[in-house]
């Protein structure tokens, strides 16, 4: 089902049926999950009577038919969840009972059901191939399936939010949230919230890219980049103090050397493109950077040879390596580096 055609159920009053909300982007199956509740339940004082919600893998089929068979209370609609089933682990007498609820539901004139399922836990095949599941019960159920946003859908939805709440925002700005909290939805309306409080208690009518910096929470790559931004403008007490961060909270220093590794292979990426005469636009279309991301890259990425930025990732590998195999090992791999490359 495509999403404008909920928007339009939920314009035109006509809700009944079955619904799943699957896909990567958890807060909008939420976020449409709750547009549905909001539509089918009404009265608070009645939301016991009308309002029922379920959790697990597994399905209890009997306490949804008793639900689906027990009209509304003073109200028009009655709405049935079931949070996060397994349907790849259900066999076909499960199958069977799912496609009977799905045919009651619909002989209704008020019954919602609706299914959040986390990702991977529903398989509905691929645009030029319908799984079985979906061949069989894609005619009973309305399927909503939220992919991972891009950035570009990210930036619009990001300003629409910032503009709501009166606070002004540039490109830039948004790149930069972008890339230090991460592409989950969740995790960015949170931070907005918290950068247009800040803004808002400041007196100020817009964020900057150092707001975002200063406030908004980072990811571990975030972090990481932090460190390898460090080490690459030659400023070791910067290292160090972003290595110290990442001692605190705890970060893995596998996954922290890992990170490293990405960071400085597309390091030497930029690096080499830019010795072959290739433009900034032009290395985001080959790379796919974020453009606040690339901008640090670019800035970075001048102050190193080719040859400079291949012997620091080789070094880096190598590190890498034994702090897996026997070598020196967790935070002490990091600093010997840090103070090698420094």
């Amino acid at each position: 089902m495509e999403l404008n055609d909920f928007k339009a159920l939920l314009k035109a009053d006509n809700i009944v049926g079955s619904y799943i909300f699957s896909g990567e982007e958890d807060y909008l199956k939420r976020y449409y999950l709750g547009a549905l509740r909001d539509k089918a339940v009404t009265d608070d004082s009645f939301s016991a009577f009308n309002h029922s919600v379920y959790d697990g893998a597994e399905i209890d089929f009997a306490s949804i038919r008793d639900d689906v068979m027990s009209p509304p209370m003073f109200e028009p609609y009655k709405m049935i969840e079931w949070r996060y089933p397994d349907f790849n682990k259900m066999k076909e007498a499960d199958l069977d009972k799912l496609e009977e609820i799905l045919d009651l539901v619909a002989s209704t004139d008020y019954a919602v059901l609706a299914f959040l399922v986390s990702d991977g836990d529903i398989d509905l095949g691929t645009p030029k191939k319908e799984s079985k599941l979906v061949k069989r019960l894609g005619a009973k159920v309305r399927i909503l399936n939220f992919d991972k946003s891009t950035d570009q859908q990210l930036l619009a939805w990001l300003k629409k939010h910032f503009d709501a709440e009166g606070v002004g925002v540039t490109l830039d700005v948004l790149n930069a949230l972008i890339f230090r909290a991460g592409h989950s939805m969740t995790v960015l309306n949170n931070e907005v919230n918290k950068l247009c409080m800040l803004a808002k208690a400041r007196g100020q009518s817009s964020i900057s890219a150092r707001d975002v910096e200063i406030a908004a929470s980072s990811t571990p790559e975030c972090d990481t980049f932090a460190l390898s931004n460090a080490i690459l403008e030659r400023n070791k007490k910067g290292a160090f103090i972003a290595l110290e961060e990442m001692k605190s909270r705890r970060l893995d220093p596998i996954m922290i050397l890992g990170m490293m590794s990405k960071t400085y292979t597309d390091i030497v990426s930029v690096v080499m493109m830019l010795g072959d005469g290739i433009g900034a636009d032009d290395i985001q279309t080959a790379t796919g950077m974020n453009p606040y991301k690339l901008k640090m890259y670019l800035r970075a990425a001048k102050r190193f040879t080719p040859e400079k930025a291949k012997n620091i990732l080789a070094e880096l590998a190598r590190v890498d390596t034994g702090a897996k195999w026997g070598g020196v090992t967790g935070y002490t791999a990091i600093e010997l580096f840090v103070s090698k490359c420094l």
